[in-house]
C-alpha cells in the first residue's frame, strides 16, 4: 500500500506542465502506480482547463497550430504525452517492473545492460540531466546502504521494487520520498529484495564522509 506521497504543490505543478523533465518523470511514474494521486492530478487538470475555456477568445497566428505540433513532437515522453488522465489505471504486469514513463528512457526494463556500479552492492543509471535537475535509476542490494547525505536542494525518491529504511520510515514500492536541505540521512535497502529507486536531485548531494565526497565528481551525484 502507498502511503508516501508528493505534496499537493508538486501534483499541481506537474498538472500544469511546469515541472522540469526530471521531476515530471517522477510525478508521472509515481501516477502511473499510485490511484489517489492520479484522481487528484486530474481534478487539477479539470480545473485548469474550466479557467482555460472562461478566458476570452483571442485571435491566433496562421501558423500557430503547426507551431504547436512542432513543439509537441520535440518533447519527452513523460513532458509532452503524458497526462493523468492517459496513465494506466493498473500498475505494470509482474514481469515488467518499471511503469511506461521509464520504459521510454530506459528503452526496455531492469534487465537492461545499462547499470553502472556505484559501490559495492549499489548501482545506478542516469536517465536525465538537464538545466540542473538530474535524474537516475539507483539499484541497491538487500541490506546495503546508501552513503549517509544531506542535500544541497531538493530529492525525490520513488521506490520501484523492493523497499528502503528512512528515518524511522519504510519506503516501498510506489512510495515517494521528498527530501530537502533540512534532512540528513542514510537510506538502508530492505532485506527482502533488491531495492529499485528513481532518484531526482537538484543540487549534489552532500555526503557525510570522505569516501563519498571523493567519488561525488566521478559520478555526477
Amino acid at each position: 500500500m502507498i502511503t508516501h506521497h508528493p505534496s499537493e504543490e508538486l501534483i499541481a505543478a506537474y498538472a500544469a506542465g511546469s515541472l522540469d523533465e526530471a521531476n515530471a518523470l517522477a510525478l508521472a511514474t509515481h501516477l502511473t502506480l499510485c490511484p489517489a494521486c492520479r484522481r487528484e492530478a486530474a481534478a487539477y487538470e479539470a480545473l485548469g482547463a474550466s479557467l482555460i475555456e472562461e478566458l476570452p477568445e483571442m485571435a491566433m497566428a496562421p501558423d500557430a497550430l503547426s507551431a504547436t505540433l512542432a513543439r509537441v513532437r520535440g518533447e519527452t515522453p513523460a513532458m509532452a504525452t503524458i497526462g493523468a488522465s492517459q496513465l494506466s489505471r493498473h500498475a505494470p504486469a509482474s514481469q515488467i517492473m518499471l511503469p511506461a514513463p521509464l520504459r521510454h528512457y530506459v528503452g526496455g526494463d531492469v534487465d537492461t545492460d545499462k547499470w553502472r556500479t556505484l559501490g559495492p552492492g549499489i548501482q545506478h543509471m542516469p536517465l536525465v540531466a538537464a538545466d540542473g535537475v538530474t535524474a537516475r535509476l539507483l539499484r541497491i542490494a538487500p541490506g546495503r546502504s546508501v552513503f549517509d547525505h544531506s542535500h544541497g536542494g531538493t530529492e525525490l525518491t520513488l521506490v520501484l521494487n523492493g523497499s528502503y529504511r528512512s528515518q524511522g520510515q519504510r519506503f516501498v514500492r510506489g512510495d515517494l520520498e521528498m527530501a530537502d536541505e533540512s534532512i540528513q540521512h542514510r537510506p538502508v535497502a530492505g532485506t527482502e529484495d533488491v531495492c529499485i529507486c528513481l532518484a531526482v536531485t537538484d543540487a549534489p548531494l552532500r555526503f557525510g564522509n570522505w569516501i563519498g565526497r571523493l567519488m561525488q565528481p566521478f559520478i555526477g551525484i
